[in-house]
């Protein structure tokens, strides 16, 4: 019963990444934009008109496609920026880190040493 169960699962999975591929969620971010804009315009009236209007009124609205490309751009450019910082600053937490590794090192010779006179 076990491996069915992951079967099924592994389809499921596997299906929604293929159609992910295939409508172009993986590629280009225009892409990525016009196939939420498909998704937005294919929603959105159901979501109007089969919701009760109490809880549609509590619910935010959907971000315009504008905006989600802007956030989606902002997003990337705070990885980029985030990674070119940590990559500019690798030298200096690598010459901590030998650093630290170095005085730990010498602590622990001057230990042994110390206990070896000792004896």
């Amino acid at each position: 019963m076990g491996i069915v169960r992951f079967a099924v699962k592994a389809t499921l999975v596997g299906g929604v990444v293929y159609y992910s591929v295939q409508q172009g969620l993986w590629s280009k971010s225009e892409d990525s934009v016009q196939l939420y804009g498909r998704l937005y315009n294919s929603i959105a009236p159901y979501l109007k008109d089969n919701i009760p209007k109490e809880f549609v009124n509590e619910l935010p609205p959907l971000p315009s496609t504008t905006d989600l490309s802007n956030s989606v751009k902002s997003s990337w450019n705070k990885g980029v920026i985030a990674s070119m910082k940590f990559l500019s600053e690798t030298p200096t937490h690598v010459t901590n880190r030998v650093t630290s590794i170095s005085e730990a090192m010498q602590s622990y010779i001057e230990q042994q040493s110390v206990s070896e006179k000792s004896q």
